[in-house]
């Protein structure tokens, strides 16, 4: 007997890679770990009907942790990244008030 495929399993799977190879990416990396945790969930639902399906709930568990951690690295990039963003934007408003007062000053 054929072993029944699991299609979400797979998909979970791939997409949980995916995430993971991809957080640096940010919001690519934030939507294939939500893809993949919702794929291990309804692939899990599926498990749960169907015993035959059985041999897949490795993939669908390993896609379901992968997601997780994906999209926690992804959002924990973006933040990081924003905050690099918001410290350069204030850096770079003070260097235009440092070029203000010295402006100031060579015309005295």
């Amino acid at each position: 007997m054929t072993e029944k495929k699991n299609g979400m399993a797979l998909a979970a799977m791939v997409l949980g890679i995916i995430s993971l190879a991809l957080f640096w990416t940010g919001w690519l990396g934030l939507i294939c770990g939500v893809l993949a945790i919702i794929f291990a969930i309804v692939a899990n639902n599926k498990i749960k009907a169907d015993a035959d399906l059985a041999p897949t709930a490795g993939k669908a568990k390993g896609g379901l942790i992968m997601g997780i951690i994906g999209s926690v690295l992804a959002v924990i990039w973006i933040i990081l990244i924003m905050m690099a963003v918001n410290q350069l934007k204030n850096d770079l408003r003070g260097l235009d008030n440092a070029f203000d007062q010295l402006e100031r000053y060579e015309n005295l």
